[in-house]
């Protein structure tokens, strides 16, 4: 299943998809998203979140400009409680070095959420997919003890 958004433009700036080869969900935004436009996807990504119960979350902001780290709050307080209780465990998140993207992944880090799922932040989405891949490998080992 692959959901998309667009901003006041007609852009596409949000596409999220669950990757059943993967197993995780696999965000990719591209360009300026407005604190709405966040708010928006995200609610599409919290949809799909909650159809397919998956664990593991990949979050690609390489590609995306726009104000982040203040939509921090909105998450820690409505996306937060929705995501986990979804399923999610495990969130990767893929940022721009000097970027909005890494700010906002470095005030996720201390916040609610990177206290409370297991998160990182990369520069590169092969590490992300390599740390998200690792974490399914621990999960599934502690499913068969």
């Amino acid at each position: 299943m692959r959901l998309e958004a667009k901003n006041s433009f007609d852009k596409t700036f949000y596409v999220v998809e669950y990757n059943q080869t993967l197993d995780l969900i696999d965000t990719h935004w591209d360009g300026y998203a407005s604190q709405q436009d966040l708010r928006v996807a995200c609610g599409m990504g919290l949809e799909l979140l909650e159809k397919t119960r998956c664990a593991f979350k990949l979050n690609d902001n390489s590609h995306q400009s726009g104000p982040w780290s203040q939509a921090v709050e909105w998450l820690e307080e409505e996306w937060l409680p929705r995501a986990m209780q979804a399923g999610l465990k495990y969130l990767a998140h893929v940022a721009n070095k000097h970027s909005y993207g890494e700010t906002a992944g470095d005030v996720m880090h201390i916040s609610k959420i990177g206290k409370q799922l297991q998160y990182r932040m990369f520069f590169f989405r092969e590490d992300a997919l390599a740390w998200l891949k690792a974490c399914q490998e621990l999960e599934q080992s502690a499913v068969l003890s």
